[in-house]
């Protein structure tokens, strides 16, 4: 770092002034000015653990710390001024208890990470500095009782666009529990502190920094219970290897940062971002910031993590309610599942004639499916009363002579967030269109598409932000803007008999006037959809869905600036191999105000991947009587 080898000239130089030396005593000033000598002869080299503790990234003119909340500083220019904060710290460890305000911790209780470590480096006589006792961080560390730390993952949920991308959080292994009791164990999370619940708003204000970001620490079961009942999101855990003093540098710095907040980026510092600082506060040559330079999401969190050479012990699948119930349903035949659906529509029950000639075991596989239902159904309610499975189903299943399937391996209905893609992409490709040959070159910082390899992502959906393509035709020599999709979400959700929810997808997007003949002009395009979509079964090749959308397209190229409208559009998805996919789609367009038109739209895509972060594409499309095909290679990083 730029001051770290003149770190000895700044510890303390501001307060070697009389009237500093007076009002501390001339005991505390003479030991400062020992520590400052000390510090010289050091020439300490390495401040990057100053910075990691106060989270310092470089700037154009210089540091600025990405702590917003001041009570993080002890220097009123400590945001901005390293060198100032660094001495206005060392100082405020010499302040006598007396002088602190009633309710308030001393600096060495408030900043126990950086006075652990500047105690290291500078050895700290005890006999010339009064050592504080910590009572509040004592008893928080002996409740926490650290023995390891984990990475959490928490699958996708698309009705949630905080949750769109996945979550990450750390969980704080305590030797109290053991092995096998890790529901009862601490989390730490760092999540925005929103002010709306308008999903629109809260996009908007995350991407601008609006939300302060806190952490905070709870049971490690609360956060089961919100992702794994409430949202059935399977939860991927990473256990790490860090030692004991690296999980208790870990934890002094989680306890510096209860106190402040962040300003909550949704593609910066988010909760990716600030999760794997605490990882580099444990170990600060793990470097895991140094990779990302627009956006951290949950998913490379996980990645980088994977990528380091033995921090991950071993990797644990925790499925939700409604997966468990889902591999039950995968090892039931036709005649099963129909009873399953009768019991939850109130047909069938336990003493049933249908259900009394069953076997045992499909009894209690049936039995354990109906629990796994009601407890989904009684977690959507968000209630803290005990989950309402009738007494009669208990007791039916009380009285079976078999064994739970606690045993069985359950059916990975999500699959491990480190195996996916990249989410960057870039894509180069050649096409032609009615009039003249093009190059097309694209580039998207996030994140996946329903065409890529969903190996570590939810294969029914799609997010695409800031996808940019460019296309430079060859005969007439320009280069064009031919589409930028601001964001792109897709949801097929396939029907389920037990679980009906509707598909849906939005756009907003810059793109080609595709349907007439203007130069390769652009609009302002919005779009948003509802829809059906249909899979056989959860591992089926084949995905069916229809949309009726509603559209609205500005442009000083269409009658009137614009035209409102919609489309209905049939397709579908197709695995013909491990490799290859093939999309078939189209759509009937009618837009009714402003530019009066109706059109068809048709088209073939057809994917053959390489490897999960290399695949070829060729596409063919009509628009209304334009036709385009184009080949192109996708490289995802």
């Amino acid at each position: 770092m730029p001051y770290a080898c003149a770190l000895a000239a700044l510890l303390l130089s501001l307060y070697f002034s009389p009237a500093t030396a007076h009002s501390q005593g001339p005991r505390t000033a003479d030991y400062l000015g020992e520590l400052q000598l000390q510090a010289r002869q050091k020439k300490l080299a390495d401040a990057r653990i100053w910075h990691l503790l106060l989270k310092y990234k470089k700037e154009l003119f210089g540091f600025t710390s990405e702590a917003d909340g001041m009570d993080f500083f002890n220097s009123p220019q400590g945001k901005t001024d390293p060198e100032s904060e660094l001495e206005a710290t060392l100082a405020s460890f010499f302040m006598p208890l007396s002088a602190v305000a009633e309710g308030k911790e001393h600096p060495q209780c408030n900043f126990a990470a950086r006075f652990k470590w500047l105690n290291h480096e500078l050895a700290f006589d005890r006999n010339r500095l009064e050592i504080q006792e910590c009572d509040r961080l004592n008893r928080w560390m002996q409740t926490l009782a650290p023995v390891g730390a984990t990475l959490v993952f928490a699958s996708y949920f698309m009705n949630n666009p905080a949750s769109m991308f996945g979550h990450t959080l750390l969980r704080i292994d305590s030797r109290r529990t053991g092995k096998g009791n890790n529901l009862i164990n601490y989390g730490a999370n760092y999540a925005a502190v929103p002010d709306t619940e308008n999903g629109f708003l809260y996009a908007v204000k995350g991407l601008i920094g609006s939300f302060p970001g806190r952490f905070a620490i709870f049971p490690y079961y609360t956060k089961v219970q919100e992702y794994n009942n409430w949202e059935s999101r399977d939860l991927w855990e990473y256990e790490l290897e860090f030692t004991e003093d690296q999980l208790n540098t870990m934890l002094l710095h989680l306890w510096e940062l209860g106190g402040t907040y962040f300003d909550y980026y949704y593609f910066q510092e988010n909760c990716s971002y600030h999760v794997l600082s605490l990882l580099e506060i444990a170990n600060p040559d793990l470097r895991l910031k140094d990779s990302f330079f627009f956006s951290v999401i949950p998913t490379d969190t996980v990645k980088i993590a994977m990528a380091q050479e033995g921090l991950v012990k071993q990797t644990v699948y925790r499925p939700s309610v409604l997966s468990q119930m889902n591999d039950k349903r995968l090892r039931m035949d036709n005649d099963e599942k129909q009873i399953l659906k009768s019991m939850v529509k109130g047909e069938v029950t336990a003493d049933s004639p249908i259900f009394e000639n069953l076997l045992p075991q499909s009894q209690a596989l049936l039995l354990n499916a109906y629990m796994d239902y009601l407890q989904y159904w009684s977690m959507q309610e968000k209630s803290s009363n005990e989950v309402k499975i009738p007494r009669a189903v208990l007791l039916a299943r009380s009285r079976l002579p078999v064994a739970g399937d606690e045993d069985t391996k359950i059916t990975g209905f999500s699959s491990r967030p480190d195996q996916g893609h990249g989410t960057d992409r870039f894509q180069f490709g050649i096409g032609h269109n009615e009039r003249e040959p093009f190059l097309e070159f694209a580039y998207r910082p996030a994140y996946h598409d329903l065409m890529a390899k969903d190996v570590g992502y939810d294969k029914n959906s799609e997010i695409i932000f800031m996808d940019f393509k460019l296309r430079y035709y060859l005969e007439s020599e320009r280069v064009r803007l031919d589409q930028a999709k601001l964001l792109s979400i897709t949801s097929l959700n396939p029907y389920d008999s037990l679980f009906a929810k509707p598909s849906w997808r939005a756009e907003l997007a810059i793109d080609t006037l595709r349907d007439r003949n203007c130069n390769y002009c652009n609009s302002f395009k919005g779009t948003y959809g509802r829809g059906i979509s249909y899979r056989p079964d959860f591992f089926s090749p084949l995905l069916l869905y229809t949309f009726a959308d509603l559209k609205a397209e500005f442009s000083d190229h269409l009658k009137q600036n614009f035209r409102l409208g919609g489309d209905a559009e049939v397709g579908m998805y197709f695995d013909a191999t491990e490799n290859l996919r093939i999309k078939l789609a189209g759509s009937y367009q009618v837009f009714l105000l402003g530019e009066s038109k109706r059109f068809f739209t048709s088209h073939l895509i057809t994917r053959y991947a390489f490897s999960q972060d290399l695949d070829l594409r060729l596409e063919l499309n009509r628009y209304d009587q334009n036709n385009e095909g184009i080949l192109s290679f996708n490289y995802f990083f």
